[in-house]
């Protein structure tokens, strides 16, 4: 199997469920068939066939740390994605319901964005998932003249 392309399949929790090598055929039919969207990244070492987590993958309650300080310790909030229908999705950040939530998929990592407001006025919210099943995000406010960074984990 010397040409073959490496595949690690992926549940939506981000668990490992396999890693072998393949022909690029048998490693598509493979990666659909695990439930996940397909990218093919060729790079000049290696050509890989990466499993994209599922939109539904961004469901579920995420602690989320906000980091606004460098010299501070991180504050804490609840994400939480109650619904993923079609590019969009629909929840909370920092108890404020999101409007316009919006996804898309690029490569192995889900994308998406959304706003809250609260009297100070509107928050900007974008981050990544990726297969680890950690989302890197940042959050701008208008109203009180900021951009901070956040990580989020899903809840246990």
């Amino acid at each position: 199997m010397g040409s073959g392309r490496t595949v690690a399949g992926r549940l939506s929790s981000g668990a490992i469920i396999m890693n072998f090598k393949l022909g690029a055929a048998a490693a598509l039919v493979l990666a659909s068939a695990l439930g996940g969207c397909v990218s093919i990244n060729v790079n000049e070492a290696d050509e890989k066939v990466d499993v994209a987590p599922m939109p539904s993958a961004l469901i579920g309650t995420w602690d989320v740390l906000l980091y606004s300080d460098p010299n501070t310790e991180p504050s804490k909030t609840e994400f939480v994605v109650t619904e993923v229908t079609a590019g969009t999705f629909k929840g909370t950040f920092y108890g404020s319901e999101i409007l316009n939530g919006r996804y898309t998929i690029k490569g192995n990592e889900i994308v998406f964005a959304g706003r809250t407001a609260d009297l100070s006025g509107a928050y900007w919210h974008s981050g990544r998932l990726r297969a680890n099943s950690v989302i890197q995000g940042q959050t701008l406010s208008d109203g009180r003249n900021f951009l901070m960074a956040w990580t989020a984990r899903r809840k246990r």
